[in-house]
């Protein structure tokens, strides 16, 4: 059970458990998406785990998360229907794994790198600063050249709904090349008052220890925003597009609106259906599309029920087109007349 305390600024949530050896923080910090930020939110992330204050380069940071048995730390950004997340995430070994104090050090050092960046005269630190840009800015133009997310991208333009169509969640190119240390800075000095915060901790853990520690370490005006998800809607019934390009593979995305669904049908009965249809190898796609007729050299379905989407991703050769498109329909008829095993 899920223990959800509303604190001055932030929301804690506890899931104190002995299922696991390890104890598992997560920081979270949402708000709605502007594409003007997202090259900076990456950036962010990026500084702030490659290098902190007290451990001023990437090897002193790594030499001590060794020296706390491998603590790992982590950040990421991703979208959740009209909401960007940043994720910060530290994981270790329960103390009596280890030794005494283990955790609590790793706990200083996890807020050591969120609390007191590498920064000097306002200024992030041109060195950690011109690496990760440099990686972030490669980052950027591969996905380019991504056919897979290409035509995702594709897809979601033809089904309508601007409001969550960028180039990339990893930012625009114009943006990066714009940034400079001490703009980056600016945003970190912002970032935090800016977002909502939602801390989630699980593990076999002191309860007390740990929201007394919450409280010193994270300041924040008050806000009580419970993280919350926002559903989007896409708007046009039937389209079609083919596009040619310079990849070998050809990229085919069938996708669907998901309507009038109950909350428990898009919980349940719609990730079976998925599961059934083509998440799985033993699903009716993967089985006759790809192993029985060879149309495919991928396929999988996927569910996302905040952006209210059904997407079938296939890989194939462009003469299977027809074909391909033609026996996923049949497939799909056949989940409707109930043609499924019950294995």
């Amino acid at each position: 059970m899920i223990k959800t305390i509303k604190k001055n600024g932030y929301n804690l949530h506890i899931l104190k458990t002995n299922k696991f050896k390890t104890i598992s923080i997560k920081l979270l910090c949402w708000n709605e998406i502007k594409e003007e930020e997202l090259a900076y939110r990456n950036m962010l992330t990026d500084n702030l785990l490659f290098s902190c204050k007290k451990y001023n380069d990437n090897r002193q940071l790594a030499i001590i998360k060794q020296e706390l048995y491998n603590i790992a730390l982590f950040a990421s950004n991703y979208r959740s229907g009209t909401q960007i997340v940043t994720e910060f995430s530290l994981s270790c070994i329960e103390d009596k794994y280890t030794e005494n104090g283990n955790f609590k050090k790793a706990l200083d050092l996890f807020f050591e790198c969120l609390n007191n960046p590498n920064i000097d005269n306002n200024s992030f630190s041109s060195k950690e600063f011109n690496i990760t840009k440099k990686r972030l800015l490669a980052s950027i133009k591969n996905e380019k050249d991504n056919p897979g997310k290409y035509s995702y991208k594709k897809y979601k333009e033809l089904v309508g709904n601007k409001k969550i169509v960028f180039e990339s969640l990893l930012g625009r190119e114009k943006d990066l090349n714009e940034m400079t240390p001490e703009k980056l800075c600016t945003y970190y000095n912002s970032f935090f008052k800016n977002n909502h915060i939602d801390v989630y901790v699980l593990g076999n853990i002191n309860e007390k220890f740990i929201e007394k520690y919450m409280d010193e370490n994270i300041k924040k005006d008050k806000d009580d925003t419970l993280y919350k998800l926002v559903e989007t809607n896409y708007t046009k019934e039937y389209s079609e597009i083919e596009e040619n390009s310079k990849y070998n593979q050809s990229r085919l995305l069938m996708g669907s609106n998901i309507k009038n669904l109950t909350e428990h049908e898009k919980k349940y009965e719609a990730i079976l259906y998925n599961i059934i249809l083509g998440n799985s190898p033993n699903s009716k796609l993967f089985q006759n599309v790809r192993e029985k007729k060879s149309y495919a050299y991928t396929i999988s379905s996927g569910i996302n029920r905040l952006d209210g989407m059904f997407i079938i991703s296939a890989g194939i050769s462009y003469k299977n087109y027809n074909d391909t498109k033609k026996e996923v329909i049949k497939q799909i008829n056949e989940m409707k007349l109930g043609k499924f095993s019950e294995k």
